[in-house]
């Protein structure tokens, strides 16, 4: 498989994705990784304290992945979506074509149904995204820094000029 790595250009508009995501859905935080486990990106409300974040990226993957073999076990071809609830803290799993997720992080006062439709819009406006980059040659690999965008940034609206 090819590596391939994600431009500046390409970087951004996921960000935007990303940020708008978290802010209309009212999330903690947002990630976006492949099925691996491999953090592409994500926005946060405030800023991580150390690597739990690409530890919850691994882990999350890996229960996606358990999940697929769940549905094909009862002869579904797939389950798009896993959401987990707690008493304080939730968290909701979003397939982006065969090879990427959505992991949002949200509190107890965020209903679950805006996520569900705030996801289903990001990954719509991620798959054109993901198309041009898996084109260029498999799917991504981010070299360098991960994008994040954390405190104030992640607010930033996309104008819409």
């Amino acid at each position: 498989m090819t590596i391939q790595a994600v431009n500046e250009e390409q970087s951004k508009a996921i960000g935007v994705v990303l940020s708008d995501f978290m802010v209309l859905s009212e999330a903690g935080a947002v990630f976006l990784s492949d099925n691996g486990g491999n953090l592409i990106a994500y926005a946060t409300a405030t800023e991580p304290a150390d690597d739990t974040i690409y530890t919850i990226a691994a882990l999350a993957a890996g229960s996606f992945c358990a999940t697929r073999e769940l549905a094909s076990l009862i002869k579904e071809p797939a389950f798009h979506s896993i959401y987990h609830q707690g008493d304080r803290a939730s968290i909701y799993m979003r397939s982006i074509g065969p090879h990427y997720l959505i992991l949002v992080i949200f509190g107890r006062n965020t209903p679950v149904g805006l996520v569900r439709l705030c996801a289903d819009r990001a990954a719509q406006d991620l798959n054109p995204l993901i198309r041009q980059i898996d084109a260029l040659g498999g799917p991504i690999a981010v070299t360098g820094n991960i994008l994040e965008l954390s405190g104030k940034d992640a607010f930033r609206r996309r104008s819409n000029a």
